[in-house]
């Protein structure tokens, strides 16, 4: 995709990657677009088609994410029980493979690469770094696996609200890890999230012990590894592109071990030499999940972190409702009245500050004290 010199200079100069860890929801990645900044200095029809450009842009990659997002979780359960290919560490192994080819080609050959500077240099990793990665990608590619494990013996829509259950041990690990106390709305949010998973597990009918441990293990790790991208990007002030390709280099590493260790008879699968539309099932699993990743950083860039944490909850639902049509698994009342206590719960955690805000507002105009 072709940049004007125009957006290339002000990417370059004004606007390049701004790191910006957030306790909750994840880490964010890439800052919010200032469109004023960006048309400061344009006449006003040059202004104008930049502007709308740039709405054209933001709408364009919200609906990529929105369908890459659905699309990876669905294919990647389509190949897994729909053509007998039980190798998720495979599967997870060759989705690194694709991160890092088109992450190197990005970063080396692109115009979104030359904010990074030389070309010599832009793919160097500082030497401090390399262990923080290291341990970085171990849990980043483990988490990934027992995800598509989870996805062998699940359907995607329980997977979903399993992993919305992310900040509960986002918050225990930074308590734990990093001495963060959060604050009692935050607390407060733990309470529907936990009695959502439960009514989430109790009314799931599909239920399987070995995905479900998979599942939650791949959550757990899924917040440790917000918690360590966070250092990486606000501490080392690391930009997202290229830690997701310095991370891709290990991971892809470690789990090619780990399939021959325990999935060494993928090679021999006869399915993957005689079955050509499992390699193109295949083929899409790997641009859903390397598109994925891009897109969350183009939306994050095009709007904001908060955004982006929206689009999320919506994301989930779409999951869940998508998953249900394809798979005809059922939903019962009980796993739908936890999907709603659930979504309310991530909700209140995205939201803590503001209702922090608001109460707060409260008490200064009511001569009331509030206690943390």
């Amino acid at each position: 995709m072709a940049v004007s010199r125009s957006r290339r200079s002000y990417f370059n100069n004004n606007n390049r990657f701004k790191p910006e860890a957030k306790m909750g929801g994840g880490v964010q990645i890439i800052g919010a677009l200032d469109y004023g900044s960006f048309a400061e200095g344009q006449d006003a029809g040059t202004a104008m088609a930049l502007l709308s450009d740039i709405r054209l842009m933001t709408y364009a990659s919200i609906l990529a994410w929105f369908a890459l997002g659905v699309g990876m979780a669905n294919v990647n359960k389509w190949i897994l029980s729909h053509h007998s290919f039980p190798y998720p560490l495979f599967l997870t192994t060759l989705h690194m493979l694709a991160s890092f080819l088109v992450d190197y080609f990005v970063i080396r050959f692109t115009d979104l690469g030359a904010a990074y500077g030389d070309p010599e240099t832009r793919l160097k990793l500082p030497k401090q770094l390399e262990k923080k990665i290291l341990i970085l990608s171990v849990v980043f590619s483990t988490s990934v696996a027992l995800g598509n494990v989870g996805l062998n013996y699940l359907y995607v829509s329980f997977t979903k609200m399993i992993a919305a259950t992310a900040p509960l041990f986002t918050i225990i690990l930074a308590r734990v890890l990093m001495g963060v106390r959060p604050s009692k709305y935050v607390y407060c949010s733990m309470v529907p999230i936990c009695m959502g998973a439960l009514l989430n597990t109790v009314g799931e009918v599909n239920f399987h012990m070995l995905g479900f441990m998979a599942t939650l293990l791949s959550t757990i790790l899924r917040a440790a590894k917000s918690i360590l991208q966070g250092v990486l990007l606000k501490d080392e002030r690391m930009d997202s592109i290229r830690l997701l390709y310095h991370m891709s280099i290990p991971s892809f590493f470690l789990l090619l071990f780990l399939t021959l260790v325990f999935e060494s008879s993928a090679v021999y699968d006869e399915d993957l030499h005689t079955n050509p539309t499992l390699w193109v099932l295949i083929l899409l699993s790997c641009v859903s999940a390397v598109g994925y990743n891009t897109m969350t950083f183009v939306v994050t860039y095009y709007t904001s972190a908060v955004t982006l944490q929206v689009l999320g909850n919506v994301n989930m639902l779409v999951n869940v409702v998508v998953s249900v049509l394809i798979f005809q698994n059922t939903v019962t009342g009980t796993s739908l009245a936890g999907i709603l206590v659930t979504l309310l719960g991530v909700l209140m955690y995205q939201r803590a500050n503001q209702i922090r805000n608001f109460f707060q507002m409260v008490n200064r105009y009511t001569g009331g004290h509030e206690k943390e």
